[in-house]
């Protein structure tokens, strides 16, 4: 996985309100950096020290919202909701995200909020399956499954 990717993973399972350490932050723009990934914010993030929690996290989120990786967030209006749905749709389509960390805040974030459309059924179908998938079914199947449903969606017109 490139670095890029990863950060972006990263950006995304934050904005799902999970908390990534800040050794994870700071070792991730470290790699980054020897890649080539190129931010003004980036230096001073691989820069901190494992103790500046608060620093890295905050400068996380500059770095993300410099490299253009982060999810179109707050989503607070059904517009910026389907905006955000469909952001996370054509991330894990494009292979620049994984299905369960963009899945699960397509459901949290926009399935509930949007009442429940339709269109989203079967991908929160899939998702649902995610952590007791069905006899006979390996999660990367699933991957596979949410992959093809997040594509589906992403070349289909969008309200909002």
């Amino acid at each position: 996985m490139s670095t890029l990717k990863e950060l972006q993973e990263l950006a995304i399972r934050a904005a799902g309100d999970e908390t990534v350490g800040a050794n994870v932050l700071i070792d991730t723009a470290l790699q980054a950096l020897l890649d080539g990934v190129e931010s003004p914010s980036l230096p001073l993030l691989a820069g901190l020290s494992r103790r500046e929690e608060a620093e890295a996290q905050e400068l996380f989120r500059v770095v993300s919202e410099e490299l253009g990786i982060s999810p179109p967030l707050p989503a607070e209006t059904p517009d910026e909701r389907w905006r955000l749905v469909r952001w996370l749709c054509e991330a894990i389509a494009n292979e620049k995200a994984a299905p369960d960390n963009a899945g699960f805040l397509i459901w949290s974030q926009g399935w509930k909020q949007l009442g429940q459309p339709e269109r989203l059924r079967p991908l929160i179908g899939w998702l649902s399956e995610w952590d007791d998938p069905p006899r006979g079914v390996e999660r990367h199947q699933l991957s596979t499954l949410i992959r093809e449903e997040a594509r589906r969606l992403s070349e289909g017109s969008w309200p909002g």
